[in-house]
């Protein structure tokens, strides 16, 4: 992953909402209560609509009767707009019907979804404020008022909604519960769903997932429930099971985005798909088929397929269009919002850009539907890249104004708008200025960790400023490729971007994991309950400051006019006593302001100080290239390697005059290419013949990426390398220093002058050499290895699949556990290597089907040196569901028992071991492998580990044996990558293997990341 792509998706997956407000599907409950009667055809639709309808006075039944079968028409025709018309006229016409109230739910809902969402707003309070109306209809109705009012940006409305809302929900429950078991039923659903939307707002990510699964399951139930009782004659097509299948659609939908916002996306590409699948069967309506595609699309764009993604939201588009969804529409928004991702993805700014004009344009006076559409950031991006320079900076200087009276120069708020202007500046020429700007952008984003949750970095937010970033990479390489100077302080600023770029593709991953960790730490809890209501109460006097420095705006205006002029001299000076005082009040509104910001600030770093290894976990601190030096040892370098979409950055650090600065024309593009080139050559494994050398590939790396650097290997003897993208998953030990040497001698390895350790940033050396030496563990091994994959036991049934419930994730696996290949030879691998450390094999070893999850988790891990885990390791997107890495371990008796020790159980473990062997993992393998491995990486460091030893590729038994085994025992007078390197020019050299194992396949594939040392 390039850095543009590391960036985005960082930035798009890293807090709460926004692109800008709403980026969610909307509540069910689209298709109507359920209407009885036969199909009607076209004709007779059309006909049905077309009768006049009686008079309400004299005819009232007979004019809901007829309004219910125009319903039933407009739903026949996909009429959305003719469909939201008759279900207004219904909501007045069905009080005092039995289910008539139910009508006025199904309004809101399509008002809002496929009309005016603005509109369907406003309706609301009338209804719930309506006494004659039953208590559960209020309620449901305050749900929706809810629910809409969290697509815009006003928390503390939201906040005061949804106590009244949860308040009346909670009562209608209890009345439903033995009067109406489904209706209490939908609206346990619907509740779920609007307390995910304040838990998304909260930060709480995790919860809302939890909430809208809750969600999923009651609709499935309510599902299966309305096909028992309408009987094998109920069709996919009968209103009821379509009801229904509202309610579990909608949780579905909103599951999606809330996988997408934990950095799940895979999962959520594999949901819409199954419900596409449906959707072509003729199982679904051109509506939810509508809608699935949308939510393909945000998937797809999530994962970086831009041009799947924007087929699917197109597709989307067109069939809402064809439904008759307004422009002002939820869905049309999602539809078009999903296409402008996909187009800024992709750079193709001119169609971003008359796409977005476009719909701006085409949406009526309705202001709910312009707040959730209209972005600055947006407008002020797509101006610039489309040459309207000076309309880009008019209006990001207008908000960055207005910011600057509203939290003062310091705040992230503030540091954000001068970022995009630096955008701007930089495109105009203006570098002095950009540059000048950018530095507030960096203060929030690279010099405060919290930075990065002050400004909830998802959405358009998230794209606009990983763009910014993007832009100032680009500046800082162009210069270095045409050979201008570079300034210490750019070059310096860039290393800490490529630093916090090769987190970020983990860093949502790692952060939603951490549920456990909490749940055993409440002290730790606590404290973070703490700040988040700090961080409320931060957000509210900000709020409030916002909405008098408005009112201030306005009657500035209104008195400067020539109206206020004319008013007699009492009456102006009343105005005039009012602004003075509305100005006192604004002093001590910004007074309040600074202190919340201070007191959030404070208990931040009271969670810092009590709970640094989790501080260092969540938010990480990005290091000025003088810490990361101060934190090198002697003969040590750091080497940091980010490539960009037309170059590549690369730094060493090193003692003296060893550090220096690159720049490399090859782009992150051209390295994909290569490295799948080198590895393809390098890989024994998958080859049907032994390829020739790759002599050439491998010295052209050396020579783009170090030769320039001029590393003086006489005092270099440890070289830590941080590196992204595909660039990850290449063994530098196998590079070549030189030209190909002549075939009689050995090939100049990079093995043979330095030992090599990686890292998954450059900033994971501050969080492993923070804490000191830590005393060594008593103990030598514990080790886990050939797993069965299949369970004999008496439980198992014949060709038993792993079930969806087998694991915590919502797509359905598609493939059986038991036929993951079986690992026989990691045997005898952890007997060698329980051998060569004087271990006790019947201890120390859980092998078969002993090797499980459980077993893990209830192993004595802390007092053990080393720590083996001989198994697959699953990276995300490998099999459907798999969005973070994971181990494959032994299958149980308990078919719901997920078998996979997980990124979650990583971080629960606690260790003091030396290392952490995965063995046979293939972990580290390629650009997707590279990237999950750094998160894996980091949650052992955060469990406890110093190391991790992984390999590039499926390596070869016995050798890999021989080698594990001598590593470890050139420790008794090594550091760990000392080792390594000495276990390597022994194979290379022949003294194991006898000369058969000199190719890099059977030395290179060992990857070593974290502290070479200690």
């Amino acid at each position: 992953m390039n850095v543009k792509g590391a960036l985005i998706l960082l930035l798009a997956l890293a807090g709460p909402p926004a692109w800008p407000q709403a980026d969610e599907d909307p509540l069910p409950g689209l298709e109507g209560p359920d209407l009885q009667g036969a199909a009607i055809g076209p004709a007779e639709a059309r006909a049905l609509l077309a009768e006049p309808l009686p008079d309400a006075a004299t005819a009232a039944d007979a004019r809901y009767a007829l309004l219910q079968r125009q319903a039933r028409a407009a739903q026949a025709l996909d009429e959305r707009a003719r469909y939201i018309e008759v279900l207004a006229a219904l909501a007045q016409a069905g009080r005092g019907h039995p289910g008539g109230e139910d009508w006025i739910r199904h309004y809101l809902s399509a008002e809002f979804i496929w009309g005016s969402s603005g509109k369907a707003l406003a309706a609301c309070e009338a209804h719930i404020a309506d006494t004659t109306l039953s208590l559960p209809t209020r309620a449901a109705v305050a749900l929706r008022q809810s629910y809409f009012i969290a697509q815009g940006n006003d928390r503390s409305m939201l906040a005061r909604l949804w106590s009244r809302a949860d308040s009346l929900s909670s009562a209608a429950i209890k009345e439903l519960a033995l009067a109406d078991p489904p209706a209490a039923q939908r609206m346990q659903i619907e509740r779920l769903q609007v307390r995910s939307e304040l838990e998304r707002w909260e930060g709480n990510l995790a919860g809302a997932v939890a909430s809208l699964r809750e969600a999923v399951r009651l609709g499935q139930q309510l599902v299966q429930q309305v096909r028992a009782q309408r009987g094998a004659s109920a069709g996919s097509h009968d209103p009821a099971v379509l009801d229904a299948y509202g309610w579990l659609d909608g949780s579905m939908g909103m599951l999606c985005y809330a996988l997408v916002r934990q950095g799940r996306a895979p999962e959520a590409v594999v949901v819409a798909q199954d419900n596409l699948a449906l959707w072509r069967a003729g199982q679904l309506s051109e509506s939810l088929g509508a809608r699935w595609n949308y939510r393909l699309a945000m998937g797809l764009v999530a994962t970086q397929h831009y041009e799947p993604g924007l087929a699917a939201a197109q597709l989307a588009e067109q069939m809402l269009q064809r439904a008759g969804a307004s422009a002002a529409s939820h869905t049309r928004w999602l539809a078009r919002q999903e296409q402008l991702r996909a187009l800024i993805g992709l750079r193709r700014w001119a169609e971003a850009d008359a796409i977005y004009r476009e719909f701006l344009a085409s949406l009526p006076d309705d202001g709910l539907a312009r707040q959730r559409a209209s972005d600055w950031r947006l407008r002020a991006l797509l101006a610039a890249k489309n040459g309207r320079l000076d309309e880009a900076l008019e209006t990001v200087e207008r908000v960055l104004a207005f910011r600057l009276r509203l939290y003062g120069s310091a705040h992230p708020q503030t540091q954000e708008a001068a970022g995009v202007r630096a955008v701007v500046r930089l495109m105009r020429g203006e570098v002095a200025a950009a540059l000048s700007d950018y530095e507030a952008l960096f203060a929030a984003t690279l010099d405060s960790p919290g930075g990065w949750l002050d400004l909830d970095l998802r959405g358009v937010r998230g794209y606009v400023l990983g763009l910014a970033l993007d832009e100032f990479m680009q500046f800082v390489a162009d210069r270095a490729l045409k050979g201008l100077p570079v300034e210490p302080a750019w070059s310096e600023r860039a290393l800490q971007i490529a630093d916090r770029a090769q987190l970020g593709s983990t860093q949502r991953a790692l952060s939603d994991s951490t549920a456990r960790v909490l749940a055993a730490t409440p002290a730790l809890r606590g404290m973070l309950n703490e700040e988040q209501g700090l961080r409320s109460a931060a957000a509210a006097q900000a709020s409030t400051l916002a909405a008098s420095l408005v009112q201030e705006d306005r009657m500035r205006r209104g008195m400067s006019g020539e109206a206020w002029k004319a008013l007699p001299d009492a009456e102006r000076k009343v105005q005039r006593e009012a602004l003075a005082k509305l100005r006192e009040q604004i002093k001590a509104q910004q007074a309040l302001v600074l202190g919340a910001r201070a007191a959030l600030q404070a208990q931040r770093d009271k969670v810092g100080q009590a709970f640094p290894a989790y501080a260092d976990l969540v938010t990480p601190a990005t290091p000025r290239a003088a810490q990361l030096l101060a934190l090198l040892r002697p003969g040590e370098a750091l080497l940091l390697v980010q490539p960009l979409e037309r170059a590549t950055l690369v730094w060493l650090l090193g003692p003296g005059a060893q550090s220096r600065f690159h720049a490399s024309a090859v782009s992150a593009a051209g390295w994909v290419e290569r490295v799948a080139t080198l590895r393809r050559q390098l890989d024994l494994g998958s080859a049907r013949a032994v390829p020739d050398l790759p002599s050439a590939g491998l010295h052209e790396v050396y020579r783009e990426l170090l030769a320039p650097l001029r590393p003086d290997w006489r005092e270099l003897r440890s070289l830590i390398v941080a590196s992204d993208g595909a660039l990850a998953g290449l063994p530098f030990a196998a590079l070549l220093t030189a030209p190909s040497a002549p075939a009689a001698e050995q090939p100049p390895w990079l093995a043979r002058r330095v030992a090599l350790t990686q890292l998954p940033a450059a900033s994971a050396l501050h969080t492993l050499r923070r804490g000191g030496v830590r005393p060594l563990a008593a103990k030598a091994l514990f080790g886990f290895g050939d797993p069965a994959f299949q369970f004999d036991g008496p439980a198992a049934a014949a060709g038993r699949a792993l079930s969806a419930g087998a694991t915590r994730y919502d797509a359905e696996w598609g493939f059986r556990y038991g036929e993951i290949p079986a690992l026989p030879e990691t045997r005898q691998e952890l007997l060698a290597l329980a051998d060569i450390l004087g271990a006790d094999a019947s201890t120390d070893l859980l092998l078969g089907a002993r090797a499980t999850r459980e077993a893990v988790l209830r192993a004595p891990l802390a007092d053990r040196r080393v720590v083996a885990f001989a198994t697959h390791g699953l990276m995300p997107g490998e099999l459907p569901g798999i969005s973070k890495p994971a181990l494959a371990m032994a299958a149980s008796a308990d078919a719901h028992a997920s078998p996979l020790l997980e990124l979650d159980d990583v971080l629960s473990l606690r260790l003091n071991a030396q290392t952490v062997l995965l063995s046979a993992c293939n972990t580290a393998a390629g650009e997707r492998g590279g990237a999950a491995m750094s998160g894996l990486v980091r949650g052992f460091f955060f469990a406890g580990t110093r190391s991790v030893l992984a390999t590039h590729w499926a390596v070869e038994s016995t050798s890999a044996a021989a080698l594990s085994a001598a590593s470890f025992k050139f420790q008794a007078g090594a550091s760990r990558a000392e080792a390594l390197r000495l276990a390597q020019l022994a194979l290379i050299e022949g003294q194991l293997g006898g000369g058969r194992w000199t190719h890099p396949f059977y030395w290179a594939g060992y990857a070593l990341f974290g502290d070479p040392q200690q």
